[in-house]
């Protein structure tokens, strides 16, 4: 009995103990209970607040939770949306697939992903990317599916957009005959071609070959070439370009125009190149041909010009740039009349017509250089015409025959003088056969009659018949260039009486200066007759600095050698001295200047001059052999000079006619605007062992100085340039380097006094002959 109560108060106790556990359990339901229910709150704020629709659905299939984001996406409410109801969104073409899809994965435990169309608040259908993923109990039982779904739309359209884009650019690559490439430079060297077959005809396979194999294709002349320009792109991180010839399996030549670009790493080291490339063998065969053409036409001596119907101008060769001195990218696309003429002539109008009427047209213009000087052509004009027959353009092909109408210019003139002194030379015979014996008879009366009215009357007479004998004395010496008595004379003897008289006469505001060479050659002549040369020149360079300036005499030996006889016709090769009047006076214009010469003709007031001057040193000019040279600018002065043939007998020949000095590859920079002079000037100074740069104008020059100043030893400038004449250049030459050599030349004698005021000492006049321009190098550079 005691053994049972026991047993019964070891049940109570167990069964208090029982009580107490479930008790425990019970609290630890209700804890996991609100766990998992705070758990499911967090979980459902944290999917309200995702950036993407999130789902769930049960075992049974069917949807038990939607986040917000699919809510506001749909534009439903969660009630609406539950169970299956959402299946009424999806598009009617995509639901069948999407339904299999989503049982299948469900049956199989699996998570699955796929795409579909999805009706969004506003009616329209959206892509969206929806993934499952099966979810289980903490026993391991299926507990059903969590979901999310994003908006695809925007990237399966660009997919699409790309797709398209890369089957037009493939459609693109085709007809253009072009191919896309990639090169792996570090993993295995492999180039990838898509396609190459079409391009060359190369059988590659699945169009992947080396790198090796590539160059091998390549002929063995331009592997160097194509290597190079790879290892500037990889090196130096630049655009790779190169065109190189690719040998197909049949030895045909294939030209290969290829571009691309390299790609690196986070180390800098290159991983791959990306290129194209491209068939371009017709394209060089065309400019190769073009290039002949071309050629042919550059190495014509004439300009050749081609401009559309608008007047633009489509061609341009090398003669023209000589010639008009505009380079081909000035002159491309401007208008031919405004570029080559100052204005539009009848003769230019009915050019244009003739040759639109009738096809050709020929004839002679007047056009305007770069500089603004005029230059006279020989043109022939012809209309070109396309494969239809009509209109496309006019061919001009211009000879220069400025220089052959300035020596015919020169030429008539010489006729015309000619005629003048045969005229001149009649007239003064019949008025001799007049004046003589009214002389002679005033004189007889002057004897007979002592009545001093009347001896006043015969004096007059006397002394204006006399008057009337000089003038025609003066004529014969114009006409036949009077011969006088011919000595050897020293000239410098004649400047310094010449110079003795203007200072005794001349008024004060005339600065009278002279520059004799102290080694002047002797001349052969009549010392009288050139003392009336000298004096009628001062005489005139008085009368044209009314208001004072400054009178020049000069002599200097001078060797005319072919190239200068050849720009004159009254020259002749060998020695000369050259003596040289100039006036800082009023100058004259060209149309004076043209008639100086001409007998009786005077710009002179009426009783001040008769005309007779000028005409009667030409006389004396051509006695001795001799010629004149003049130059003159409106309000800038005149300069004469007079060229008269040296006598060497006594003498040895001057010393540069036995040697000319040559140089030893010094580099020269040529600055002149007038593109013969360069031309000719390049050619002599390469003919003697210099290296020659030639430049149009300041600007030029100076850019071609900065790029070579290392090598360029002496800069020779002319000083009469447009846009930036030689003072300004020299000043800009010297700032840059102090210690420049320089050279400077002019057809203005006053320009040699601008130039050593800058230092320059080296001053060669224009026209300069071989001898003085290799001699003033030789001294300049030693």
């Amino acid at each position: 009995m005691k053994d049972e109560n026991k047993t019964k108060e070891q049940l109570i106790e167990e069964l208090a103990t029982l009580r107490q556990r479930f008790s425990q359990l019970e609290k630890l339901v209700s804890q996991q209970q609100l766990a998992e229910q705070e758990s499911e709150e967090r979980f459902r704020t944290m999917a309200d607040t995702a950036p993407v629709m999130i789902w769930m659905a049960g075992s049974d299939k069917l949807c038990n939770y939607f986040n917000k984001r699919w809510l506001e996406f749909t534009g439903c409410t969660l009630e609406q949306e539950l169970g299956d109801a959402w299946v009424e969104l999806i598009h009617p073409e995509d639901l069948q697939v999407c339904l299999d899809i989503y049982t299948t994965a469900f049956d199989a435990r699996r998570s699955f992903t796929q795409e579909y169309r999805l009706r969004r608040f506003d009616g329209k259908y959206r892509w969206v990317l929806d993934t499952g993923t099966p979810r289980f109990h903490s026993d391991g039982s299926f507990a059903g599916y969590i979901g999310s779904s994003i908006d695809i739309t925007e990237q399966k359209q660009m997919l699409e957009a790309l797709q398209d884009s890369e089957a037009r650019l493939r459609l693109t690559l085709e007809a253009a005959r072009m191919v896309t490439w990639d090169w792996n430079i570090v993993t295995n060297n492999v180039v990838d071609y898509n396609p190459m077959e079409p391009l060359c005809g190369l059988p590659l396979g699945s169009h992947e070959h080396s790198f090796e194999t590539f160059l091998n294709a390549v002929h063995f002349e331009d592997r160097d070439r194509v290597t190079a320009a790879i290892r500037d792109a990889i090196e130096n991180r630049t655009d790779y370009e190169v065109e190189f010839r690719l040998v197909s399996p049949d030895g045909a030549l294939h030209w290969i125009g290829n571009k691309g670009q390299v790609y690196y790493d986070q180390t800098g080291r290159p991983v791959r190149m990306v290129g194209v490339a491209m068939d371009v063998t017709e394209r060089i065969r065309a400019e190769h041909k073009i290039r002949e053409q071309a050629a042919w036409l550059d190495v014509a001596t004439d300009a050749i010009v081609v401009r559309d119907l608008e007047n633009k101008i489509v061609f341009w060769n090398r003669s023209a740039e000589r010639l008009y001195g505009w380079k081909v990218k000035d002159a491309l696309g401007k208008n031919a009349n405004e570029l080559l003429y100052k204005k539009s002539s009848s003769q230019l109008k009915e050019a244009l017509y003739q040759v639109n009427l009738v096809g050709d047209w020929y004839g002679e213009l007047s056009q305007i250089r770069k500089d603004g000087k005029q230059v006279i052509v020989e043109t022939r004009w012809t209309l070109v015409r396309d494969e239809h027959g009509n209109p496309k353009s006019i061919l001009t092909v211009n000879t220069d025959i400025t220089q052959k109408k300035q020596l015919q210019a020169q030429f008539l003139r010489a006729q015309r003088l000619e005629s003048l002194g045969t005229l001149a030379s009649g007239i003064a015979h019949d008025l001799n056969n007049i004046l003589a014996p009214m002389l002679m008879s005033a004189q007889l009366l002057r004897m007979r009659i002592s009545d001093e009215r009347n001896q006043q009357l015969l004096a007059t007479l006397e002394t204006n018949a006399q008057r009337g004998a000089a003038l025609v004395k003066q004529v014969l010496s114009f006409a036949r260039g009077v011969e006088g008595r011919r000595t050897i004379l020293q000239l410098r003897h004649l400047i310094l009486e010449i110079e003795q008289f203007a200072k005794q006469t001349f008024p004060k505001s005339i600065e009278f200066c002279t520059d004799i060479a102290p080694n002047l050659w002797t001349v052969s002549g009549d010392a009288t007759q050139l003392h009336q040369v000298l004096m009628n020149l001062v005489i005139n360079a008085r009368d044209a600095m009314p208001n004072g300036g400054v009178l020049s005499i000069s002599g200097e030996n001078f060797l005319i050698d072919e190239n200068y006889a050849r720009m004159n016709l009254d020259a002749s090769v060998g020695p000369h001295i050259v003596i040289t009047v100039k006036d800082t006076g009023i100058g004259m214009s060209p149309e004076v200047l043209d008639r100086i010469f001409e007998p009786f003709f005077t710009t002179k007031e009426v009783g001040k001059g008769t005309g007779l001057g000028l005409s009667t040193v030409l006389g004396i000019m051509k006695s001795h052999n001799g010629f004149i040279s003049v130059s003159s600018t409106v309000g800038q002065g005149t300069q004469f000079q007079v060229f008269l043939k040296a006598v060497l007998e006594n003498q040895p020949p001057p010393a540069e006619s036995l040697e000319l000095p040559t140089g030893n590859g010094e580099l020269i920079l040529v600055v002149d605007d007038e593109a013969e002079i360069r031309e000719i000037t390049k050619i002599t100074l390469e003919s003697y062992n210099y290296k020659v740069l030639t430049a149009g104008d300041g600007i030029e020059a100076i850019a071609s100085y900065a790029q070579n100043r290392q090598e360029i030893r002496v800069v020779f400038v002319d000083m009469m340039m447009p846009v930036m004449d030689g003072l300004i250049t020299i000043r800009a030459l010297l700032k840059m380097n102090p210690s420049v050599k320089i050279m400077a030349a002019s057809g203005l004698s006053d320009s040699k006094q601008l130039t050593q005021s800058l230092g320059v000492e080296t001053f060669l006049p224009k026209p300069y002959t071989l001898t003085q321009l290799l001699h003033a190098l030789h001294r300049i550079l030693n």
